[in-house]
């Protein structure tokens, strides 16, 4: 009697491993190295040329220069150029920062992430989710 019980405990043991081991091979991983292409990882390389000029979203206008330099305005607040907040900026990669100059003194970072730069168009976003889209104006 023990030994035939025994032998069905073997047996509901092997088979329960087998089953395991089938869903173990049936089962997606997460994470699968073999599958992802290195290239999904990699950013984007922009060119900084294009940015170069006067940009506007709505009543938001921006100005970057060829020496990193750049000014910002809102016209809805009745501010022309001249009396924009000044900035410096530069681009990594897809990584798109300005460093905001505060008139009290000290320079406040802002980055983005460049979802699209060509002649006519540059979309960015913060790790907030505010999108930005501007159309080239010169």
């Amino acid at each position: 009697m023990k030994k035939k019980l025994l032998i069905i405990l073997l047996i509901v043991l092997g088979l329960s491993l087998a089953a395991f081991a089938v869903y173990k091979l049936v089962t997606p991983k997460a994470y699968d190295p073999e599958i992802l292409e290195p290239e999904v990882f990699e950013d984007e390389v922009y060119d900084t040329d294009l940015l170069i000029g006067l940009w506007q979203e709505g009543s938001v206008y921006y100005r970057f220069n060829d020496d990193g330099s750049g000014v910002t305005w809102d016209t809805a607040d009745d501010v022309v150029e001249s009396e924009g907040s000044k900035f410096t900026w530069e681009v990594n990669k897809n990584r798109f920062t300005h460093y905001h100059q505060m008139e009290i003194g000290g320079i406040v970072p802002k980055v983005y992430k460049i979802t699209k730069l060509d002649l006519m168009n540059l979309e960015y976003h913060d790790d907030y989710g505010v999108k930005s889209m501007f159309t080239k104006l010169e």
